[in-house]
Parts: structure tokens; C-alpha cells; sequence
């Protein structure tokens, strides 16, 4: 049996409402705009760190650009000093420190160590030991009285019976130089360029005289036919080293003992120095350690050996 909702007071579903579409204009722009705000109100924008807004991320861009280039335009607009065509020495030897009796060593007599380096001015090897290794050398060790540095001759790039004289040349012109030669050492090293490629001619190591202040008078005498009196000298140290071992350049010795391998940086350098100056005070040997024997007394017509 049916049943009547209105007899038993039964309130009938209540059915949606159909929607009616806007039927004007006016609606219709109504209703776009409610839907934009409801779609707006569903809607949670993630917020972007600072850092990662477009124009942060150009201006660091740009800056990154502009000190690239400021870097590479202060190494072209900065260059090394000069004098004249000569490039100056980036970390001088100290004057201060020749000894006054033998021009060719750096460092008081009675330092304990003594460190030999055997050298030829055209050697790229020697170079990069004169220029980056050295200076630390004589700042830490010679400096403070712990060794002193003799340079010695060692010549290797020049070729026998051949016009290839450079290394020759170079190294009599430093003995020339008098006490001006661990100025011309630094001159001849900083302006290296190359083996035999003409660079150590006679007038540019007469300009390298000139900027170092050497007596000129007595620089050219020294140089006139050759040098051959410091030629010779030059040689007979490169025979004696030749005959101590010496094999390549540079090679360093510490009290007369050969270090193997060329060149040594600071971090072989040191220790072993450090070794020798432990095993030579008085707390290690029991007794007053000897002073060293003073440098002989050299001219630049002398072979320089302390």
C-alpha cells in the first residue's frame, strides 16, 4: 500500500535546484568573476626564496662575469716591473746578506749549513728553483743565520764545438758583475727565455750590468775577448762539480752532500736542513759545536769556491 507523505507528516527529499545559466551580459561577467576567485581561493602560491628570484640569480651572474674580468684585466693592465726591457726580480736576494769576502754567497760564515746550488742560468729547471723555491730559502734559513747559500757553476745547456755560448757567457758575466752578482743571479733568472734561442746576448747582459748597478768600468775590462778568463773559471767549477756527481741542474748539496733528485722544494729542503742544524748544536754533540771556516776572500776573477 502507498503511503501519502503528507499523511505522515514526512517532509519529501528535497531535489537540487537546477542552474539556470546567466542570461545576460551582466551575469556573465559576474559569474567569470566569482569562479576567478574561487579558483584564486583553491590556489596556495609557493613563495621563492630570495635567492632564487630571477634577479638575484642574473645580478650574481653579472658579478661572477665582472671580477673574471677584472682579474684578467689587472694581469694585462699590471704586468711586472721593469727596467728598460728587463723584467725586475720578483723577490730580490736581500744585498744585506752577500758576504762582503766572496760575492757569489749568501749568509754569514759560520752558519751550519751550507747549501750548495749547482746551476746553469740557461737551465728552465734552475729557473723555477731561483724564482719560487729559493727566495723562501734565504728568507727562512739564510736570513736567520741558520745557512748560507753558495751559487756554483754547473754549465750543461751549452753544446759542445758549436757557437751555443749563452750559459758561458751568463755565468761570466755574473762573476763580472763583482759584488752586484746575486743582483744579476735574479736578473738573468726572471728574464730567462729559453735554451739558446739568443736571449743572453752580449748587449742584453751589458743592460743587465746597467740595472744592477754594477761597475762598468770594470764589468766591460772583465768581459773584453770573451771573458775568457772567467770562461775559464766558469769551467773548471762545472768539471769539479762533474767530478762530485753533479749530473743535472739545479742539484743542491748541505755541508758537501749531495742531494738526489734536482731540485728540492721547501718541504725536502727544510727538514733536511733542520736535521743537520739539530745533529750540529752543542745539546746534540755534548760539546760546543765548531764554527764554520770563513769564506776565502774572491775577486770577480776568482772561481768563488767558499
Amino acid at each position: 500500500m502507498s503511503t501519502n507523505p503528507s499523511s505522515t507528516g514526512a517532509r519529501p527529499p528535497k531535489m537540487p535546484t537546477p542552474q539556470r545559466p546567466p542570461a545576460t551580459r551582466q551575469e556573465r561577467r559576474a559569474a567569470a568573476r566569482r569562479d576567478q576567485r574561487l579558483a584564486s581561493a583553491r590556489t596556495v602560491a609557493v613563495k621563492r626564496p630570495a635567492w632564487q628570484s630571477p634577479m638575484t640569480l642574473i645580478t650574481a651572474a653579472a658579478l661572477v662575469v665582472g671580477l673574471v674580468i677584472v682579474v684578467l684585466v689587472s694581469g694585462v693592465l699590471s704586468p711586472k716591473a721593469t727596467v728598460g726591457n728587463l723584467i725586475k726580480p720578483l723577490r730580490p736576494a736581500p744585498t744585506g746578506l752577500v758576504d762582503p769576502t766572496n760575492p757569489r754567497v749568501l749568509g754569514q760564515a759560520n752558519a751550519p749549513v751550507t747549501v750548495e746550488v749547482w746551476s746553469d742560468f740557461q737551465c728552465p729547471a734552475c729557473d723555477l728553483f731561483a724564482t719560487t723555491i729559493e727566495p723562501d730559502l734565504i728568507d727562512q734559513y739564510v736570513a736567520t743565520g741558520k745557512a748560507r747559500v753558495v751559487y756554483r757553476d754547473r754549465v750543461v745547456i751549452d753544446r759542445p764545438a758549436t757557437t751555443d755560448v749563452e750559459s758561458h757567457q751568463a755565468a761570466a758575466a755574473a762573476r763580472c758583475a763583482g759584488d752586484k752578482f746575486w743582483a744579476f743571479h735574479d736578473y738573468l733568472f726572471e728574464n730567462q727565455k729559453g735554451e739558446n734561442a739568443g736571449t743572453f746576448s752580449s748587449a742584453f747582459l751589458a743592460s743587465v750590468a746597467a740595472a744592477v748597478g754594477a761597475d762598468r768600468t770594470a764589468y766591460d775590462a772583465c768581459m773584453a775577448n770573451g771573458a775568457a778568463d772567467m770562461v775559464a773559471a766558469v769551467n773548471a767549477e762545472s768539471a769539479q762539480g762533474e767530478a762530485a756527481g753533479v749530473i743535472q741542474t739545479p742539484t743542491i748539496a748541505l755541508n758537501g752532500t749531495l742531494l738526489p733528485g734536482g731540485a728540492q722544494p721547501m718541504t725536502t729542503l727544510g727538514p733536511a736542513i733542520d736535521k743537520l742544524i739539530a745533529a750540529a748544536s752543542p745539546a746534540a754533540s755534548g760539546s760546543p759545536a765548531p764554527s764554520a771556516s770563513p769564506a776565502p776572500s774572491a775577486s770577480p776573477a776568482a772561481s768563488a769556491a767558499p
